[in-house]
């Protein structure tokens, strides 16, 4: 009786080990990573992501400001966004220390690895 509940509980835990990797896996697949590089002439002082179909632009994703010529990497789960296609599709705007701003519509950054602002 003892060796035939082991073998089921034998049996069940090899099962369930391909889902086990197939979800690890899902999980790791859905982190994103991205560059910001400035090559503006000035001093970086917030990105800011949103949905193409959202209205306002959230936090700013800076830690802190990037200097001219320099550069930030980031990486983020992008379930956390629900953005358009999978929270892949961004419109994704850089604010300057001289109060002007560049933005990029419709970037899929699960496909870039580097937005240049220049």
């Amino acid at each position: 009786m003892v060796n035939k509940l082991l073998s089921k509980l034998t049996l069940a835990a090899g099962l369930s080990l391909p889902l086990v990797a197939l979800a690890a896996s899902s999980v790791f697949a859905q982190m994103v990573k991205v560059s910001v590089v400035n090559n503006s002439g000035k001093t970086m002082t917030a990105v800011y992501m949103s949905p193409p179909d959202k209205d306002d632009w959230g936090d700013n994703e800076l830690q802190a400001p990037i200097a001219d010529r320099e550069k930030t990497d980031f990486e983020w789960n992008q379930a956390d966004y629900g953005g358009s296609d999978a929270g892949c599709v961004f419109d994704v705007r850089a604010e300057y220390s001289d109060g002007k701003s560049t933005d990029l519509p419709s970037v899929d950054l699960c496909k870039e690895t580097a937005l240049n602002f220049n």
